[in-house]
């Protein structure tokens, strides 16, 4: 099975790589979006910035680089709310978000997980956190996932169902689009066969993907 998985790579490999690109659009200041993270989305996160605070947002990213972020802040039993906007791009693989009101840019490295679900994590904040590793997901608010444990493919805990090999491959160049295969394995945990990617990005970092090929594991032929 494992010869025949890799012998399948090399067939999808040069379809990952050649449409790595068609997720990005260029503005007209010559700033680039990553079209993929445009929409309205919903977050949260609790004590993150501020002990005993818990903050939500509604998050639109338009397509001409511009967003508002519509904030609900919990304390003590009190609530306030809170408008920002500002403009967003993409540079060097980076999410970059510039606050109109206050002049400032936060930068996020960002992932993302499936087409409803981005992780990001900070790397330069504007404001002081009480958490210096800020990282939350935000999760497209008309998604019909809401609600549902995101399977991201990072273990085998979190693997991705796939039906097929060539499922397998069409998440990754969905979800990964600037990721070149380094390798790949076949695995049992629990009675269950996972397929597992080894990948890297453009700048380096090294990404795993953990498939669930129970399902036809064995019955291909």
């Amino acid at each position: 099975m494992k010869l025949i998985i890799n012998f399948l790579a090399i067939s999808f490999c040069s379809l990952l790589l050649m449409s790595c690109g068609n997720t990005m659009a260029t503005l007209s200041n010559g700033k680039q979006i990553d079209k993929r993270l445009a929409g309205e989305w919903a977050g949260s996160e609790k004590d993150e910035q501020l002990e005993g605070m818990t903050k939500e947002w509604v998050m639109t990213r338009n397509n001409d680089g511009t967003f508002v972020l519509d904030f609900t802040f919990h304390k003590d039993g009190e609530s306030q709310k809170s408008m920002e906007t500002g403009n967003w791009w993409i540079q060097d693989g980076k999410f970059f978000e510039a606050h109109t009101e206050s002049g400032m840019t936060d930068t996020y490295t960002y992932q993302v997980i499936d087409k409803n679900h981005i992780k990001f994590k900070s790397e330069s904040m504007s404001m002081e956190m009480n958490n210096n590793s800020y990282e939350f997901i935000d999760t497209r608010k008309d998604s019909a996932n809401k609600g549902k444990s995101v399977k991201d493919g990072s273990s085998f805990e979190k693997a991705i169902k796939v039906k097929s090999v060539p499922d397998e491959y069409q998440y990754v160049k969905e979800n990964c689009t600037d990721c070149t295969m380094q390798s790949q394995s076949l695995s049992e945990n629990k009675g269950k066969m996972y397929d597992i990617f080894s990948l890297k990005k453009a700048d380096g970092t090294e990404v795993k993907y953990y498939f669930d090929i129970t399902s036809f594991y064995g019955k291909m032929f």
